[in-house]
């Protein structure tokens, strides 16, 4: 499809697909179980450190479960093409229910040595490696390509709905009223329910009907992402999010509560929620009409992301906190769904899996990148500048990839 094409005419509802349907449902369970652990697992670390040693061991964790991304997600996208998707997802989500199983152990006993901690995120991190491309490149193959917009909307919004603000919302006020012992089998519960639930997408058969070396598969796929302007593009705007934004924001948060805002537990809670709310509001209302000039409004968003994230790490009252990060959600909306929309569009179906292997590696080795600069510049500078400094570094950034790339020009 040509830059300046639209997409095709036709529905575009993708709830008329029984197997979307089905899609949409388990995704929709295992992001609850995911997205406990954004509360969960700091909490866990919190009991276990003193003040000042919170936000490097929180770093530090959430580096240690990116790094397996960084050198699994190629071969992840290798596997989706080669594999039926529901048994690869089937199997990945009932890994991480078994590491869920394995925090409720170490909770309840009262473990509080930390290693473990590092462990199950590497694990965590090799499981995201084989999931995200196959739950990503499933979608061509669930709808028809004028309903493929749509469905990747709402499979984001089904993801952050459930991921950033449910989730985070319940296990703030059930780790920090009822104990994590409880949010950890909660967790477990959700991520079990979502790998049985991924049983329930129908037979689709593997897309490399012949299998070659891996290399060879590999190779195809990166001299075909290589040959293409628009998919290199794609991939370059996909590391923004991990370096400036979502990495940065992760990590500071929870020091936002205790040391800025000075509030309790479940705020942290509440102010990922705000976060998540702002992204599906927007986000369903991408979904109401075709949006012109889909590209540009993609390069523009990291643009606009920059100043509005700087005013939640100006805030020290924290209903202005959740306020600054409900702002946030157009922009994160339009970068999320757009950037995954687009890419889906302009790439080959027989090449999907490792197409969206590669998209998956931008956001998982560009992410730790934002993991380590606040592990450095956080103690030094605290979480508020922390935050600002790298805000105002990705809008720059942003506005030169703007004038760079050629994605600004796709219809």
């Amino acid at each position: 499809m040509s830059a300046a094409a639209a997409p095709d005419e036709g529905p575009r509802n993708p709830l008329a697909s029984q197997n979307y349907r089905a899609w949409l449902t388990a995704t929709v369970a295992m992001a609850l179980g995911v997205g406990l652990q954004i509360v969960t697992v700091p909490l866990f670390i919190r009991d276990r450190v003193s003040e000042d040693e919170l936000a490097p061991v929180i770093a530090g964790a959430l580096i240690i479960q990116t790094l397996p991304g960084v050198f699994l997600t190629l071969l992840g996208g290798v596997v989706a093409d080669r594999m039926e998707p529901r048994l690869l997802l089937f199997r990945a989500t009932a890994v991480a229910a078994t590491v869920a199983v394995v925090y409720i152990v170490l909770s309840a006993a009262e473990v509080t040595i930390l290693w473990p901690v590092f462990a199950l995120s590497a694990v965590i991190g090799a499981v995201a490696a084989f999931e995200q491309p196959a739950r990503q490149g499933v979608l061509p193959q669930l709808v028809t390509r004028p309903q493929l917009q749509n469905a990747v909307i709402l499979g984001n919004v089904g993801f952050m709905a459930a991921g950033q603000f449910v989730a985070p919302s319940l296990g703030g006020f059930v780790g920090g009223d009822v104990g994590l012992t409880a949010a950890f089998a909660l967790e477990a519960a959700l991520l079990a329910v979502g790998a049985v639930l991924y049983l329930r997408i129908g037979h689709y058969p593997p897309r490399l009907a012949t299998r070659r070396d891996f290399r060879a598969e590999l190779a195809e796929g990166l001299q075909y992402a290589r040959g293409s302007r628009n998919i290199m593009g794609l991939l370059a705007l996909a590391a923004m999010p991990g370096i400036f934004y979502a990495g940065p924001l992760t990590v500071n948060m929870l020091p936002m509560v205790e040391q800025v805002l000075e509030v309790h537990d479940r705020w942290l809670g509440i102010l990922f929620g705000a976060f998540g709310a702002g992204i599906i509001i927007s986000s369903i209302l991408m979904t109401l009409r075709p949006l012109p000039r889909r590209g540009l409004l993609l390069a523009l968003s990291p643009v606009v992301g920059g100043p509005l994230l700087t005013l939640f790490g100006l805030s020290e009252n924290p209903w202005w906190a959740v306020g600054a990060l409900l702002a946030i959600g157009p922009a994160a909306a339009v970068f999320g769904n757009l950037s995954l929309a687009l890419l889906q569009e302009h790439t080959e179906e027989a090449l999907m899996g490792r197409v969206m292997g590669l998209y998956a590696l931008m956001f998982v080795a560009s992410t730790p990148i934002g993991y380590a600069i606040m592990l450095v510049v956080t103690p030094l500078v605290g979480p508020q500048a922390s935050i600002i400094g790298s805000a105002l570094a990705g809008s720059v950034i942003g506005i030169v990839l703007l004038i760079w790339l050629p994605v600004r020009q796709l219809r």
